[in-house]
């Protein structure tokens, strides 16, 4: 039985230096971007459903 999950997701995929300076990129952990969250979280309601 799952109750929850979490993922690292952010705009863009991936991880940065602080002293690059592309918007919308997490400067802490790698994290899924926005398109792939979107699909994983369909993907996902279609198998619990």
């Amino acid at each position: 039985l799952v109750k929850g999950f979490m993922i690292e997701s952010y705009i863009e995929d991936g991880r940065q230096d602080e002293s690059e300076h592309v918007y919308g990129k997490s400067i802490t952990d790698p994290c899924l971007g926005w398109d792939k969250t979107e699909r994983l979280i369909y993907d996902l309601a279609e198998e619990w459903i």
